[in-house]
């Protein structure tokens, strides 16, 4: 394992400074992950964001993948068998080779990406200690990861069912994405089992500028630039808010 190039040390002093290091330099690559799907499968969409143009050495990639925490290794891994494994990698969300993205500016800019179809194994894979990985980092060079993303693997399926002896989803959830968008985006909704809501959007003001049934996917389309407010009411008295950027 190298940080920045630099090999591997026994020494943790060693580590810990070049850890220091890094951390001492300021990113310019933001990551958002947005997942859509439940307990079977569903597709990882991306928004990575550079606020100048990066300073780097050949492509930039992104990887991304799903993996499993707390896990017991089985008979057949060998020394590890018995042991409790963390961050065991179970699926690519953004191709088993990365995905090239590419900054041109004007910046701040933003690139989405939408990774391959993935399918959660039941049989093998314990859904809640999933999580999801992500990583932006340079092909040549040092090879600098120049951000990353550590999430758990949420559901945000309408049923709100993540595992099936857990029962329904307890709490509302929304989300908008892509975000920022030019003006086409969607917002994914789900309502807590029993219940219904409806999403308002508002642009800065507090004027209204659409209202739609909560549960699944909805697009929209706004013209005009600026920051939009998504409210999300439900007839149990939740209020989930989330905000979202347009621009030109």
């Amino acid at each position: 394992m190298k940080i920045d190039g630099l090999a591997a040390s026994y020494t943790p002093s060693a580590w810990a400074a070049v850890i220091n290091s890094r951390l001492a330099v300021p990113s310019y690559i933001s990551i958002d992950v947005d997942i859509v799907g439940n307990a079977s499968g569903g597709t990882a969409y991306f928004n990575i964001t550079a606020e100048q143009a990066p300073s780097v050495t050949g492509d930039i990639k992104i990887f991304s993948a799903i993996v499993e925490n707390n896990f017991t290794a089985p008979a057949g891994w060998g020394g590890y068998s018995g042991m409790e494994m963390m961050y065991v990698p179970r699926d690519d969300l953004a191709g088993a080779t990365g995905t090239v993205i590419t900054f041109t500016g004007p910046y701040p800019q933003t690139v989405e990406v939408t990774g391959p179809a993935y399918t959660i194994v039941p049989t093998s894979w314990n859904f809640n200690n999933l999580r999801v990985v992500t990583l932006v980092q340079q092909t040549g060079g040092t090879r600098e990861v120049l951000n990353a993303h550590y999430m758990d693997l949420p559901d945000s399926s309408p049923t709100g069912v993540e595992d099936p002896s857990e029962g329904t989803l307890s709490t509302s959830m929304m989300s908008v994405w892509p975000n920022p968008c030019s003006g086409s985006t969607s917002v994914m909704s789900t309502v807590a089992a029993g219940y219904q809501g409806t999403v308002t959007i508002f642009d800065i003001t507090g004027h209204q500028v659409a209202q739609f049934p909560a549960g699944g996917m909805m697009p929209i389309t706004i013209d005009e630039a600026g920051v939009y407010i998504a409210r999300l009411n439900t007839t149990n008295g939740e209020i989930v808010n989330s905000s979202f950027t347009v621009v030109e």
